[in-house]
């Protein structure tokens, strides 16, 4: 470990290795949680655009992934909000 934020509303924690892999997840606004792991250097090497579209749904006037607490037929689980589940 490499630091704790034991903040109410905004925890995180941060991690290494001693060959430089890094992790790191941080608690954000309305409970988003933010996972990032970092790798020590490589060689470059060209990325090629993506071949495939999206096929998540785009939401007008909203961000393109929900907020935790809107319900969405992708992106959420379990029972829906009409039969009384949580997403």
């Amino acid at each position: 470990m490499t630091a704790i934020n034991n903040d109410v509303d905004f925890p995180a924690i941060y991690a290494r290795t001693q060959d430089g892999f890094s992790v790191r997840l941080r608690i954000g606004g309305k409970g988003q949680a933010f996972f990032q792991v970092d790798t020590p250097c490589v060689q470059e090497s060209e990325v090629l655009d993506s071949t495939s579209q999206a096929t998540a749904p785009l939401y007008e006037g909203m961000e393109l992934i929900p907020r935790p607490n809107i319900r969405s037929d992708f992106w959420s689980a379990g029972a829906s909000e009409e039969a009384g589940g949580r997403s």
